[in-house]
């Protein structure tokens, strides 16, 4: 049973390494091509790895790509994980100043994962499912992640909606790009009630040495409790803990313009 075991997931790590050289994706035939496996034994196989996050699909065109756990394995493996490594102690510092729940995401392709969480410790909290895809529009972090995209990427991730389902209560194209621009214009951006029913979010940039945005730090608390006030109170000590993490990454904090939060 153990030699059965170690043959198939040789066989996955070897998938895994062909896929990842392949930044279009590929299609399981294209795999097996590849990999010299049958055709019916990749596609056993992508389909394990899709059940577990390793890999992606994309709906339309029914090619797949490398997936966020292998993502979150990679970024695990690289240099003691920097990114993660510089943003927990910050991270920490937030939550222990704000008492709600402080979150780090990244892109993945047209969605956003949260990498890493440090959770609220009240009764009532918001608790992120670490390595869920969710789509790249949506909440706060996914604002902040698009904010740096052109008007023609943006246009590309509205056309691709397929996750939709993975949100309570979805934005219209219109309130996305209007939810994009006020993030632009004021350096930080807001959900209310959006990605998880009667939760709230407020998130701030973190940048690298090339000035692009690396991820998205974030507070989320229940609605009734992390109001726009308390928001508007937590930007500057979110913003701080995300400038420092940008500074120990090699990048430069943008200036953000003073701003409140209220509800559109």
């Amino acid at each position: 049973m153990d030699e059965v075991m170690d043959n198939a997931v040789a066989k996955a790590v070897h998938v895994l390494g062909a896929l990842r050289r392949l930044e279009s994706g590929a299609s399981a035939r294209e795999l097996a091509s590849v990999t010299g496996l049958p055709r019916s034994t990749v596609q056993r196989l992508l389909t394990t790895l899709a059940a577990t996050g390793m890999v992606s699909q994309d709906r339309i065109t029914q090619k797949y790509k490398i997936g966020p756990r292998a993502l979150l394995i990679g970024l695990g493996y690289n240099s003691g994980l920097t990114l993660v490594t510089e943003a927990r102690p910050q991270m920490i510092a937030v939550r222990n100043a704000t008492g709600e729940t402080v979150g780090l995401s990244v892109a993945v392709d047209h969605t956003r994962v949260f990498l890493e969480e440090v959770q609220s410790t009240e009764e009532l909290r918001f608790a992120p499912e670490l390595g869920k895809l969710y789509p790249l529009w949506s909440g706060a972090n996914g604002r902040v992640l698009m904010g740096g995209l052109t008007a023609a990427q943006v246009d590309e991730v509205l056309r691709n909606r397929a996750l939709d389902h993975a949100v309570d209560h979805p934005l219209s194209d219109d309130d996305i790009r209007q939810s994009l621009r006020a993030y632009q214009e004021n350096g930080f951006a807001t959900a209310f009630n959006e990605a998880i029913d009667n939760v709230n979010s407020v998130a701030i940039p973190v940048r690298d040495a090339t000035g692009a945005v690396a991820a998205a730090m974030s507070i989320s608390g229940p609605s009734q409790r992390f109001t726009p006030e308390r928001m508007s109170q937590a930007i500057d000590v979110l913003g701080d803990a995300a400038d420092t993490v940008t500074r120990r990454l090699g990048g430069t904090p943008l200036v953000r313009p003073t701003a409140s939060i209220s509800l559109l």
